[in-house]
């Protein structure tokens, strides 16, 4: 959590499957219940422009398809933009690949690209 931002990091993998098929889902289990979880989902979408929607407890990233083409097909990191909410108020959001952790262990590296520092 970090100044009304969201930020989703994906692996290979999750990369791979999003453009594959248009959508990724991911769930955060915070209790015993289906109620007490968190689902957050980015799917392509034909709108010219990035966009956030809400609703019992669910998070979608809607990205234009051209520029989810971009980022899966090339070596780009990811995308950000910056959405006007009104009085004031804007939420960011980046969504990028997630790089192999030097200082992690194996596990928590498998499926994460390779990291370009690693051989600096």
């Amino acid at each position: 959590m970090q100044s009304n931002s969201i930020r989703y990091r994906l692996k290979e993998p999750e990369v791979n499957e999003f453009k594959n098929n248009g959508i990724i889902k991911e769930c955060i289990q915070l209790g015993t219940n289906s109620g007490t979880s968190l689902h957050f989902i980015l799917q392509k979408s034909d709108t010219e422009q990035i966009s956030v929607q809400s609703e019992n407890n669910t998070t979608i990233i809607s990205v234009p398809n051209d520029m989810a083409g971009v980022w899966t097909d090339t070596t780009s990191v990811g995308f950000d933009t910056v959405i006007p909410l009104g009085n004031g108020k804007k939420l960011k959001v980046l969504v990028e690949k997630d790089f192999e952790c030097l200082e992690a262990g194996k596990e928590e590296n498998i499926g994460a690209y390779p990291n370009p520092k690693k051989n600096c």
